[in-house]
């Protein structure tokens, strides 16, 4: 492999690997909190990313698990592999950036629709930096889908050295060993005697 072709490999594999961990870093961060107060207390209750972009932390995960299944498949696959990505970051990105002009109000939406019926806020807070940051993870996975799909197919496979030629390029004929030296014959030849 060339070295401008190792320096795409490992910067996909790196755009990959930073996309999903600040993607899972930033979506499990409270984006918002609401003080709720009651006729007997006060409380207090935060909103995380995962509550407002469920698909953030999926993303992530696809994301984590795409840097190992990028290595074992081979074109077709990581052409297929870099769309989904190309997908995923970009609805992801979508998403979250869809929910930074009105942060406030999505939270105060969800404390409206959640299952313990929080009901209204009086004072709600903001974080918009982890929203930012959501946005920026989902750009890196589609940037890193872009090039897995677009130079993917060219890199080497997991494994593709072990493999054996088909059979009629020039691979040589099997036949049983015949003995313990036959078997050390073979070994020293660099062949596979089993």
């Amino acid at each position: 492999m060339s070295p401008s072709a190792r320096r795409e490999y490992l910067g996909a594999l790196v755009l990959l690997a930073a996309g999903g961990v600040l993607g899972l870093v930033a979506a499990s961060r409270p984006w918002g909190s609401a003080r709720l107060e009651s006729s007997l207390s006060v409380t207090s209750t935060t909103v995380s990313g995962s509550d407002l972009v469920p698909l953030a932390p999926a993303v992530a995960l696809v994301a984590l698990a795409a840097v190992v299944a990028i290595p074992a498949v081979r074109r077709l696959g990581r052409r297929i592999v870099g769309a989904v990505l190309v997908v995923l970051g970009v609805v992801q990105a979508v998403l979250a950036g869809l929910t930074l002009p009105d942060l406030a109000g999505r939270v105060q939406d969800w404390l409206d629709s959640s299952p313990e019926g929080l009901g209204s806020a009086e004072e709600i807070t903001t974080s918009p930096g982890w929203a930012v940051a959501v946005v920026a993870a989902g750009l890196l996975v589609a940037a890193a889908g872009t090039l897995v799909a677009v130079r993917g197919p060219g890199w080497p496979g997991m494994g593709a050295r072990y493999e054996r030629p088909a059979g009629g390029e020039g691979a040589p004929a099997r036949r049983p060993a015949e003995g313990n030296r036959a078997t050390w014959d073979a070994l020293d030849r660099g062949d596979d005697p089993t």
